[in-house]
């Protein structure tokens, strides 16, 4: 008898999640553009004298969650025949070889509120701005999404994991060594500098700005 193909759990569909990146993405241009107009017109009025590297480093601090990249993920494992439990799920001794499935998110970026008058270096129309090294900032796996795959009702169900601290810091951590050996890490970079750059140049028409990071 041929084998029962696998249905997927429900989930959003491919619509759904591109509609929904989209609006997170032109949300997130809105908040850099009222950002960006806001510093303009603050210092477009002569703010205290002009801009030095005390105010630059406050407007870099300011954006905060804006130069972030949202990173969402499914992740499957498949799982060998075991006779005890799956971090503390006992039915995992009565499976046989079995599937594993869960989703997680995470923010990657840096932390802008470090930034300080120190780390801005203005050298006539050029500055230099120096920030923490891109990292993980939040990382976060739903308990809820994890389920396993039932072959007599074909399709994924949840599951509980008593221990669920357990199962999330193993996967986080092979789930974070994978990410800082794609592009997500550069596209943060990327964003970073563009976002600082764009709002330094408005504040005082500055023609360079560079943006350096700790380790870089």
């Amino acid at each position: 008898m041929a084998q029962q193909q696998r249905r997927q759990p429900t989930r959003k569909s491919k619509r759904q999640i591109r509609r929904q990146r989209q609006l997170a993405v032109i949300g997130t241009v809105v908040v850099i553009f009222l950002i960006i107009f806001g510093l303009g017109a603050l210092w477009g009025r002569g703010m205290s004298g002009g801009v030095n590297e005390e105010k630059i480093a406050q407007a870099v601090q300011g954006l905060g969650q804006t130069v972030q990249v949202d990173y969402d993920y499914t992740r499957v494992l498949q799982q060998e025949a075991r006779d005890d439990a799956y971090y503390g799920w006992e039915n995992a001794a009565d499976r046989g070889a079995f599937t594993i499935m869960y989703q997680g998110s995470m923010d990657i970026g840096t932390d802008t509120t470090k930034v300080t008058k120190d780390n801005i270096a203005i050298s006539g129309k050029t500055v230099t701005v120096t920030v923490p090294d891109i990292a993980i900032l939040t990382h976060e796996i739903a308990q809820d999404s994890i389920t396993c795959y039932d072959e007599d009702e074909n399709k994924f169900t949840p599951i509980t994991l008593g221990q669920f601290d357990e199962f999330c810091a193993d996967q986080k951590s092979v789930v974070e060594n994978e990410v800082y050996n794609t592009d997500k890490v550069k596209k943060a970079e990327e964003r970073l500098t563009n976002v600082i750059s764009i709002a330094v140049k408005n504040m005082g028409k500055f023609d360079n700005v560079t943006v350096k990071f700790a380790n870089g």
